[in-house]
């Protein structure tokens, strides 16, 4: 998980919509079987294993079922792995106070020498900064970049899953490749939306 934070995935929505457009005509062409050699060469796993079971005649309502638990699957793994970051930022600055503590406890101890005091003092603080600084500036850091990385792998996926279930009905590539885009352009005007309307409901209800 750390990799992935730290390393740009390379994802190209508007290519994956031209690559199964592509494989929803030569589908429309000339069957669902003459994409079984693409698909056992294709490099994603999933795209891979949902276009072979597509290919091997799976039932759709099934096809369905197992890729949204494959997504669900997939998804909860790395989240258990982020909840560690998230752990991570929670437990830091309580270890931070317990250094500080453990540290006044020594100058405590050494009280009878005043000149020592004011360095002491300041170095169990010090704890202190350490563990807020690496719960903020770290731990949930890491862990909100990392839920971001995997809302985009998940929206990804589920482009692929419409694109499977489209190009085993048969669909139109037209119409396909209008409801992926759907995935790329319609999220963020919408949020955007709801938001707006969001704000003016919270001003009228002021002025109310």
């Amino acid at each position: 998980m750390l990799k992935e934070a730290f390393t740009e995935p390379k994802r190209d929505p508007h290519k994956l919509i031209e690559e199964l457009v592509e494989l929803a005509t030569v589908a429309r062409r000339e069957g669902l079987l003459a994409l079984e050699s693409r698909a056992m060469e294709h490099p994603h796993p999933f795209l891979r294993e949902g276009l072979m079971m597509a290919v091997d005649g799976v039932d759709p309502q099934a096809l369905k079922q197992i890729l949204e638990l494959t997504i669900d699957t997939r998804e909860e793994e790395k989240l258990r792995a982020i909840r560690i970051f998230e752990a991570a930022g929670g437990f830091a600055p309580t270890m931070g106070i317990i250094g500080t503590v453990m540290g006044l406890v020594h100058v405590l101890s050494n009280i009878n020498d005043p000149s020592n005091l004011g360095p002491a003092i300041a170095v169990a603080f010090i704890a202190t900064l350490y563990g807020v600084a690496s719960a903020n500036l770290l731990y949930l850091p890491l862990a909100n970049k990392l839920k971001a990385r995997l809302q985009e792998e998940r929206l990804e996926l589920e482009m692929m899953l419409e694109g499977i279930l489209s190009l085993q009905a048969g669909e139109h590539p037209q119409l396909i490749q209008t409801k992926l885009a759907a995935f790329v352009q319609g999220r963020v005007p919408a949020k955007a939306e709801r938001e707006e309307t969001a704000y003016a409901q919270a001003q009228s209800s002021r002025s109310a």
